[in-house]
């Protein structure tokens, strides 16, 4: 599965009806089966659930990781049976944007923790989701494949932290003001190569 691809179905979880979670919640997904295999996409924020997951910034210690932000973790959680339950096992690419790439970066860590890691992950625009190196550190051997448009300020917050993998910057080059515009998912579609 390419970047493209991937972005497309970021999208997708958007519109569509959750296979996993309640439409109006921070925890949904959606699961497709396509030719390049099995993929969960999370979509990003869209109601007050989410802002409020997004805001909740104080940090919860997974153990094997140390610390992560709560509010990701914590809509992860809402839904990681169900997502496990769904995956069977199977080897699954996890997408998102936004709100969803933390997601997707959250549902990485248990996947690696528990001895099966994804085949791979792509984070649009994903906030930070650990304030120490740990998550970056356990996720090592993992395609992570975090993506970063023109001037969105999303993945450059909360400040001091880390992302979970070096940034691939696309659009136009960051301008020191930032730009909004840079974060919706179709501005981003509009970016990739492809």
């Amino acid at each position: 599965m390419g970047a493209l691809d991937a972005a497309l179905l970021a999208q997708e979880a958007y519109s569509a009806v959750p296979d996993i979670g309640k439409v109006d919640s921070a925890s949904r997904a959606i699961i497709r089966h396509t030719d390049a295999g099995l993929v969960v996409a999370f979509p990003g924020s869209d109601n007050l659930e989410c802002w409020l997951a997004d805001l909740d910034a104080l940090t919860v210690d997974v153990p094997g990781v140390g610390p992560v932000h709560q509010g990701f973790w914590n809509a992860w959680q809402a839904i990681e049976a169900d997502v496990l339950k769904a995956i069977d096992g199977q080897l699954v690419t996890l997408v998102g944007h936004s709100l969803g790439a933390a997601l997707s970066v959250c549902a990485a860590v248990s996947l690696t923790l528990a001895g099966t890691p994804p085949a791979a992950v792509y984070a649009f625009e994903a906030p930070r989701v650990s304030p120490s190196l740990g998550v970056r550190t356990l996720l090592r051997n993992v395609p992570v494949h975090v993506y970063k448009n023109g001037s969105d300020p999303v993945p450059d917050v909360p400040l001091g932290w880390n992302q979970s993998a070096l940034v691939t910057h696309i659009g136009k080059p960051a301008m020191l003001v930032p730009i909004l515009a840079d974060h919706l998912i179709e501005n981003v579609i509009r970016s990739l190569p492809g």
